[in-house]
């Protein structure tokens, strides 16, 4: 009888949907009492506070790329996991991992000898793919992957949709599935990943983003951004330092407004009353922004 515990793998490009994806899973009866590793690329962690209300185990490895790290402290947290019980694990990578440098780590820890790798999930945001195209590191990221989960269909009209899952069809991907805000059918999840196999076959590609990447975290307290504002500071940065991804929370008054934000789109949504006034950016020129850069997009 296998009494490894079932480890789940999700990567995917900055701002795709992989945290929506995590949430939707550790809802789900399969994944009851589920453990979550989350990985930032920023040293502050956004996202980890919204999971801590849904599973019981959270833990986040903040600042670095797990597969650009020694991985010492994946791999801690892992058999950490495995002594405290056998309910499934998920590691959620930064938006600019690489995923068969990640598995080699898990290769190096031993992390097989207690965990099977039931799925490698690679999420797919529709709407930047369908205005730029598949750039070649992410077609070597999804065409790893178990199941390819494209997110934001619902922005494209329906031909368009047909057409780009058609298109990524024939670019050689095979297990192709829409995903509704974080939501699919989990028919099509399968219990036995063939990663390590392709493993064999393929070695880990150059990831280019590692070195052109750079992040800063913005405290926004005290400044009054509203959700009109919000959109158009982003906008204005986005161009102006190259950035690829903006998270976080401001607030306007009274009213808190949740940020989530890519080069293609900006979700502007209602805020917890407990989340941090902080603004995480990564891109190419992103340390560059500072309070006094918000303070002086504000007049």
């Amino acid at each position: 009888m296998n009494d490894k515990i079932a480890l789940y793998l999700v990567n995917g490009a900055l701002g795709a949907g992989k945290t929506t994806l995590v949430d939707f899973l550790v809802q789900q009866p399969e994944f009851a009492g589920a453990r979550v590793i989350e990985n930032e690329f920023a040293l502050e962690s956004i996202d980890s506070c919204t999971l801590a209300q849904r599973v019981d185990e959270v833990a986040t490895i903040a600042g670095e790329c797990i597969c650009c790290s020694s991985g010492e402290e994946l791999i801690d947290i892992l058999h950490n996991f495995a002594i405290s019980g056998k309910a499934p694990v998920i590691v959620e990578s930064t938006g600019i991992a690489n995923t068969l440098r990640v598995v080699e780590k898990l290769l190096a820890g031993d992390i097989f000898e207690q965990y099977d790798l039931a799925q490698l999930l690679y999420v797919l945001d529709g709407a930047e793919v369908h205005a730029d195209g598949l750039a070649a590191a992410l077609m070597t990221e999804a065409k790893a992957a178990d199941l390819v989960l494209v997110s934001k269909l619902d922005l494209l009209a329906e031909k368009d949709r047909q057409q780009l899952i058609e298109t990524l069809l024939q670019q050689g991907l095979t297990n192709v599935v829409n995903m509704d805000h974080g939501k699919f059918d989990l028919a099509h999840l399968g219990d036995k990943s063939q990663i390590l196999d392709y493993l064999l076959l393929h070695e880990p590609a150059e990831n280019a983003a590692e070195n052109t990447l750079n992040y800063s975290v913005v405290d926004v307290s005290g400044l009054a951004i509203s959700a009109e504002k919000i959109e158009k500071i982003w906008a204005s940065l986005r161009d102006k330092y190259a950035l690829r991804r903006m998270k976080g929370a401001v607030a306007d008054g009274d009213e808190i407004f949740h940020i989530e934000a890519t080069p293609q789109q900006i979700r502007v949504t209602r805020g917890a009353t407990d989340e941090s006034l902080k603004l995480v950016v990564i891109g190419e020129r992103a340390r560059e922004i500072t309070r006094a850069v918000i303070m002086k997009e504000l007049r």
